[in-house]
């Protein structure tokens, strides 16, 4: 009878199976997000204070698109500009006969110039068919004397030419020092104050509003805990 009961506890032990525990994470309850009320009129006057200073700049900028950079080569000098008055001169009418002289004059002079060139062409061309020519019967005659003729002739134009040395630093050489004075001209348009400086005053008013709006919401959120 015991000899039964452990076989059949032995058994049992055998073939029970065993069951791992298992823990789950722990979910705790997270209050709600309160909804921040927004005033709609809070909005729109800083809206609208953004429009009107953003409507000032571009106002500026039209008025002064137009405004060439100068040029000071350009510019003619004060003491010119006071005297225009006593330099103007009046313009002066002239006749038909005064006009009509003045077209055949610059009709002969258009004839002569012409006929100048056809001269200076006429000229070139003999030249160089002559030149050629002679050449040719050089060549006939004798090679070495031909290509002697052909070679340039590096004493027809003097040329001298005398520029820096290609050899190391010396050593010795003490450099002196100078001042660097700035004399570059910066052209600003005339909108009454730097247009950089403004834009960026503006944009540090911009996120001067951007951290108190920032700071207001974190001491709502305080004030709600």
């Amino acid at each position: 009878m015991n000899r039964n009961i452990l076989s059949t506890s032995i058994f049992l032990l055998r073939n029970t199976w065993t069951r791992s525990i298992h823990t789950t994470a722990i979910n705790y309850a997270m209050p709600t997000k309160a909804k921040k009320k927004a005033d709609p009129m809070s909005d729109k006057i800083r809206e609208d204070r953004k429009r009107r200073r953003y409507e000032k700049v571009i106002s500026k900028l039209e008025k002064f698109k137009l405004q060439l950079k100068p040029v000071h080569e350009y510019e003619p000098e004060r003491r010119i500009l006071k005297e225009l008055d006593v330099r103007k001169r009046a313009p002066t009418e002239l006749t038909s006969e005064e006009t009509t002289r003045r077209l055949m004059l610059n009709r002969d002079w258009a004839k002569h110039k012409h006929k100048q060139h056809q001269q200076e062409i006429t000229f070139i061309s003999r030249a160089i068919k002559s030149q050629e020519s002679a050449l040719e019967q050089l060549k006939q005659e004798s090679e070495q004397l031909y290509e002697q003729a052909i070679q340039v002739d590096k004493k027809l134009i003097p040329f001298i030419r005398r520029g820096p040395l290609y050899s190391l630093p010396n050593p010795n050489y003490d450099a002196p020092d100078g001042d660097y004075f700035d004399t570059t001209n910066y052209f600003t348009k005339g909108f009454g104050v730097n247009f950089m400086e403004h834009m960026k005053t503006m944009e540090r008013q911009k996120w001067t509003e951007i951290r108190a709006e920032r700071r207001a919401k974190k001491e709502e959120k305080d004030d709600d805990k």
